[in-house]
């Protein structure tokens, strides 16, 4: 089957007021994705199957985004012009949008990147008529991305007991699901504003 062109609406720019969020190549994505490779709380998060990957299974990994259905973006901190973190994003053909997004500097831990590089993903993914709803899960133990779900006004539909086994510890999980429909995202929004407005 004929691979899909890379979306020219969706592959565009996106800035925030503190970040350039830049659309990765596949070669690009791992790059900026290698810090997570070897390191075992971001891994857990993840929900991988691995504690540790070699460089090829990572390449296989993580090397997938293609611009159309699967897509990375670097963030980069204007401040320091360096990589702090990733955002990935995996559309189906029903248009559910599936998220996923590390902050491996710490240093930037507890202030805000989650809500402002969500924000902006959804803000720009949500003009595509291509994308319906977007959807996340994390682990129930995640106490943060867990908060910043539901700060953003995400519905959990689904909470599903002991569905992950660390590969590590060989213990169960529990994990927590979200969702937000593209068209409430907008609503949403436009709501905001009008009451910034006032």
């Amino acid at each position: 089957m004929r691979r899909k062109p890379p979306d020219p609406y969706l592959c565009k720019p996106i800035i925030t007021e503190r970040f350039n969020l830049v659309n990765c190549t596949r070669s690009e994505a791992v790059k900026v994705t290698a810090p997570w490779r070897n390191d075992p709380e971001i891994l857990q998060n993840l929900m991988t199957s691995r504690t540790e990957y070699s460089v090829f299974r990572w390449a296989k990994l993580m090397g997938r985004a293609n611009g159309y259905s699967r897509f990375t973006h670097a963030i980069v901190a204007k401040d320091i012009k360096g990589t702090i973190g990733v955002h990935k994003l995996s559309l189906n053909k029903s248009g559910t949008a599936s998220l996923t997004i590390v902050i491996h500097a710490r240093s930037w831990w507890g202030k805000d990147v989650f809500e402002e590089v969500r924000t902006a993903i959804l803000d720009h993914f949500s003009q595509s008529d291509r994308v319906v709803r977007f959807y996340g899960r994390v682990l129930s133990r995640n106490v943060s991305s867990i908060y910043n779900y539901n700060k953003m006004g995400f519905r959990m539909i689904g909470y599903d007991r002991k569905a992950w086994l660390s590969p590590g510890t060989g213990e169960h999980h529990d994990s927590v699901h979200y969702e937000m429909l593209a068209e409430d995202w907008i609503k949403k929004r436009g709501k905001e504003v009008g009451a910034d407005a006032e």
